[in-house]
């Protein structure tokens, strides 16, 4: 008997399950990874040797962890060092061995769970009770039309007088336990019996019963074993051990945001999982449903537990159903009901899901790292895994979600579903995921220092879930016969990519910038004499546009270009007209081409007027030539936001992909304009830049597209898609106001006759602006590549600077402490042994009077010679060292090491080119020296 199949959107449905189990499973093994490796941490280092090396380094640790890891990126080398010569040494096997002992521990509850509800004091085979074989013959019939391969074991719990059944086992060894009260009733309803046992197989044929069991062994470990580990820890060990103390409050709180963030993990997980077992619920009715149980069983279960559903209820009392209903682990029968009569109802884009992917995935990308250091990956190479695997499982997700709720919509014309509203949920689950894992933040602060930062990670959530429902509904609707099959994956590639660049961006830069590390004076100092080579500017444009650096530096990618212009030329070539009289009317075309001549208009009517407002003046032309052109591209970023908003405001459907077309054609239609002006300077007076003659230089005009089109195509086109959502709510508002508000349908576009002239006109203006932005693109990339070896990297472009959070007296006193414990004092006293040593040398050859120490070279270079060279050594070891915690004692130290190496260097130099004033100059710094170094030993010991 050939099962039915059944249809595609219904299969990633249910398939889209999955991943959100897998999320899960990274989710766990990365707590469990972070906790155990915290106990072996303290285990071996209980004096806290590795928090002195941050000390020592000038973090501090009352205001956060992250201000550690900033203090240290330039001096890796010496907390390593630090690390190495004074925290005890772990064996390499300790950390590895507690996750995989908490993995084996998972697998032993995975594989007894099965046993344990299958024991045999609870139940008995089917072949016991059934004498006559009927019953046998009948489950056989079942498995037969569920299409099993290999059919469960059947048994049956004697003392359970419910209806019900369960199943449950491991490793495609399954068993089906049957209710006492199913069986006994199985003559008087066979239809109902038949209808349960369909719905349990349905689990078997959906695979849903391996990744549920070995979900639920790692939950309940990581709840009963590893998170009572780390509270017993915390209670016993790191509370009493830093009482009394001046981490005593710090560690209070660090411990109360731990605790905190294992509470909102436990929770958001459990809803998780809930809603994930509900979704698998309605799906196996639907499956059972299809191999022919009958509905009646809902019906009557619905009726029997819902009598008084359709009584009046008030609002209150229906929010407070929908809000236990997200904490059970089955939906009611009236849900199941709903399912079964609307299938459309179990697609439907609910708020809950969307938000617990964004909130998982957030809490789940800062336990990853400890789980891929165990496995030996870099730390850079640790932001490019944790950004791909958060990428690929949100988007997948998502996307898994959000395509069937598409196709289902087309294939009934029903209403579109929200691509908006699932992207903003997306984005706040990110951000309350982040929030609640507070890594950008102190440990005092709900938010971090500079909250915008994590509004761009949250942006790409809303970008790609938003852009992937559209582009569904736009492969959904296209003509009849046209294969559906490539862009589900080339839709959830592109989106994957965009997160996957822009998550990646938040682990390496993100995270630090979030915590206030970025001193924006400096930088726009440093980016305003960088591009000006030196001659500063004068005006008020930095000013107003403060983050123009920042957006400088975070769109110098080719790989942003590529992502973002994908965003807006795939819908474009999917709404390429294929035939005449197939041909659909887009308002889209017409809106980029009035944004692209809005563009141009603007781009010339700039460049005139700041002829007039700022002529070049003699001597500071690159400071003018960068004013303009800056102030030309905030033109064009305008312009193009400016039509995306008004396009996505204005669009009746897909507001995101039109809002985004019409923002890359005007930006290409902008940059164009600024490449032939660029081009032609002088030739036209009014509108020239710099030159005064009239000489076409095309290459001047695209080496400033390659300048330009980053930022604007490539971050630009972006943050459009804030706009477009601003957009859209605000058009959405408009016509909800005036009751003009229409249910968009996403069924297929009916075919409008269009002659052939028409035809090719529409072909040509969708293929142009691809041609050129694929073009473009490629030429960036290639520039970009053949300069990578010679370009400074990007991010020395950010300016990091330290937290100027007050550091109090108590914790500065145990940063100077540590510094000198962990080796200030030993350096230090080296260098200060080798001055003395030199003195010494000098007082032997000065102890008989004829003064060889300043006569004979010979004496001299055997004498002194070694003791110069010493010091100079003593001084580079030193300058290897943390820097001093405290400024007054850095001062020191700093004059400390630069007058010892000024008199081992000038000795050194002198003694071998024989060069007696130098020389003589050597000894009267070194008899200096020796008077002002109380003072500095007083402020260095602080």
């Amino acid at each position: 008997m050939t099962t039915e199949q059944p249809p595609t959107h219904q299969r990633l449905s249910n398939a889209g399950t999955l991943p959100r189990f897998v999320l899960l499973i990274v989710l766990f093994v990365g707590i469990a990874t972070v906790i155990t490796a915290s106990l072996i941490e303290a285990r071996t280092d209980p004096d806290g040797v590795g928090v002195g090396c941050g000390l020592a380094a000038g973090g501090d640790p009352g205001l956060s962890d992250l201000d550690v890891r900033v203090r240290m990126l330039d001096q890796q080398s010496a907390f390593e060092e630090c690390v190495e010569r004074f925290v005890p040494v772990q064996q390499w096997w300790w950390k590895p061995g507690a996750v995989l002992l908490v993995l084996l521990c998972a697998a032993a509850l995975y594989w007894m769970l099965p046993w344990w509800k299958g024991r045999q004091s609870r139940v008995v085979p089917v072949e016991q009770v059934d004498g006559h074989g009927k019953l046998a013959a009948t489950l056989a019939e079942l498995v037969t039309v569920a299409g099993l391969r290999r059919p469960p074991r059947f048994v049956i719990a004697p003392a359970v007088p419910t209806t019900g059944a369960v199943v449950f086992g491991r490793l495609r060894r399954y068993t089906v336990c049957l209710d006492g009260g199913l069986v006994a009733r199985r003559h008087r309803d066979r239809e109902g019996f038949r209808a349960v046992v369909l719905h349990e197989l349905a689990h078997l044929r959906n695979r849903d019963v391996d990744i549920t069991y070995a979900t639920v062994a790692l939950w309940r470990i990581l709840l009963l074993v590893v998170v009572p580990l780390d509270l017993a820890y915390i209670a016993t060990v790191a509370l009493p051990g830093t009482a009394d103390t001046y981490m005593a409050t710090r560690e209070l709180s660090r411990v109360a945001h731990h605790v905190a963030m294992l509470a909102v993990t436990v929770v958001l997980v459990y809803l998780a999982r809930a809603d994930i077992l509900r979704t698998r619920e309605f799906h196996a009715d639907l499956t059972a449903r299809r191999w022919g149980a009958d509905v009646r069983l809902w019906e009557a279960a619905a009726g029997s537990n819902g009598s008084a559903a359709d009584s009046p209820r008030s609002a209150t009392w229906r929010l407070a159903a929908a809000g236990t209903s997200v904490w059970h682990t089955h939906p009611s029968w009236a849900q199941r009901l709903r399912s079964l009569a609307d299938p459309g109802a179990v697609f439907a884009l609910r708020a809950l899901p969307f938000f617990l992917t964004g909130a998982t995935a957030a809490i789940a990308a800062t336990q990853m790292p400890a789980l891929l250091s165990l496995l030996g990956v870099t730390s850079s190479g640790e932001n490019w895994v944790v950004a791909v695997v958060v990428a690929v499982l949100v988007t997948t997700i998502t996307g898994l979600l959000l395509w069937p709720a598409v196709t289902h919509a087309a294939l009934t014309s029903g209403p579109a579903p929200s691509g908006l509203r699932a992207g903003l949920w997306v984005a706040v689950g990110l951000i309350v995921g982040e929030l609640a894992v507070g890594r950008a933040g102190s440990v005092w602060d709900l938010l971090p220092e500079q909250p915008a930062f994590l509004l761009l990670p949250a942006l790409a959530g809303l970008a790609t879930t938003w852009w992937t429902a559209e582009y569904a509904r736009v492969s959904a609707t296209r003509p009849t016969g046209a294969r559906r099959g490539w862009p589900l994956l080339v839709g959830l590639g592109v989106s994957c990519f965009v997160l996957t660049l822009w998550w990646h961006w938040w682990e390496a830069e993100g995270t630090t910038l979030a915590g206030g590390f970025l001193a924006f004076g400096d930088l726009v100092n440093a980016f305003e004499q960088s591009a000006t080579n030196g001659q500063g500017y004068e005006g008020p444009l930095l000013a107003l546009f403060p983050g123009l650096p920042l957006l400088q530096v975070l769109s110098d990618s080719p790989e942003l270009l590529w992502t973002t212009g994908a965003l807006w030329v795939l819908p474009l070539l999917a709404w390429l007209p294929h035939r005449a009289g197939a041909a659909r009317p887009r308002p889209v075309l017409p809106a980029a081409a009035i944004g692209a001549l809005c563009a141009t208009i603007a781009t010339v009517a700039a460049t005139a007027g700041l002829r007039v407002w700022s002529p070049v003046v003699a001597g500071r032309e690159q400071s003018h030539f960068v004013s303009n052109m800056t102030w030309l591209m905030v033109i064009v970023l305008g312009v193009m936001w400016l039509a995306a908003g008004v396009t996505a405001a204005l669009a009746d459907r897909c507001p995101l992909i039109q809002g985004l077309i019409v923002a890359g054609t005007t930006g290409l239609a902008g940059l164009a304009t600024v490449a032939v002006l660029a081009s032609i300077d002088g030739c036209v007076r009014p509108l020239a830049i710099l030159a005064s003659s009239c000489q076409p230089d095309p290459r001047a005009g695209w080496a400033l597209v390659t300048l330009l089109m980053p930022p604007t195509l490539g971050l630009g086109v972006f943050l459009a898609v804030a706009v477009a959502a601003l957009g859209t709510l605000t058009g959405t508002s408009i016509r909800r106001f005036r009751g003009a508000a229409s249910t968009q349908r996403a069924g297929e576009d009916p075919p409008v006759p269009v002659h052939t002239g028409r035809l090719v006109l529409r072909r040509v203006a969708v293929a142009v602006p691809c041609l050129l932005m694929v073009a473009s693109t490629t030429a960036v990339s290639v520039d970009d590549f053949r300069s990578a070896t010679s370009a400074s990297d990007s991010s020395t472009a950010l300016n990091l600077v330290l937290s100027e959070h007050a550091t109090s007296p108590e914790v500065r006193a145990a940063q100077v402490h540590a510094w000198l414990v962990l080796g200030g004092d030993e350096r230090a006293g080296q260098v200060l042994a080798g001055l003395r040593e030199l003195t010494h040398g000098l007082e032997r050859l000065l102890g008989d009077g004829s003064n060889p120490a300043l006569t004979d070279w010979a004496l001299i270079d055997t004498t002194l010679r070694p003791s110069c060279a010493v010091i100079s050594e003593r001084v580079t070891d030193a300058r290897r060292y943390f820097d001093h915690p405290d400024p007054r004692g850095q001062a020191a130290w700093d004059a400390l090491l630069t007058r010892a190496e000024q008199v081992g260097g000038d000795c050194t130099f002198a003694i071998e080119h024989r060069d007696s004033d130098r020389y003589l100059a050597a000894i009267r710094q070194l008899l200096s020296f020796e008077d002002d170094l109380p003072g500095m030993l007083e402020s260095i010991s602080g």
